[in-house]
């Protein structure tokens, strides 16, 4: 049986995008296709990965106490992970646009 859209999970976690955003399969398929072999449980581990270690850095710069525990319910956090592709497509944009400049 299909589940509502918007419907919310405590625990576990989905394969498909919210939003307009990727799905951990097709970032496995992606990374496989990159000669790096890779299933959808391991890209969400090396997402959530990351995504801690952000957490952390954010923590640490603005001087904040948080415990492990903290850290990994903010880095699973659907709205974190979004802000943070953002700010990294910002860069990245920005990136490309100095190197056009370079260019020229």
């Amino acid at each position: 049986m299909a589940l509502r859209r918007g419907t919310k999970f405590k625990r576990g976690y989905a394969t498909i995008p919210q939003d307009e955003g990727v799905n951990y399969r097709d970032i496995a398929d992606t990374m496989t296709e990159l000669g790096y072999p890779m299933n959808h449980s391991s890209a969400r581990n090396y997402t959530l990965r990351i995504m801690q270690k952000f957490v952390a850095a954010m923590a640490h710069a603005y001087d904040i106490d948080i415990d492990e525990q903290r850290i990994v319910l903010v880095a699973k956090s659907p709205s974190f992970q979004k802000s943070m592709a953002e700010v990294l497509q910002t860069i990245e944009s920005e990136r490309r646009r100095r190197c056009l400049l370079k260019k020229k």
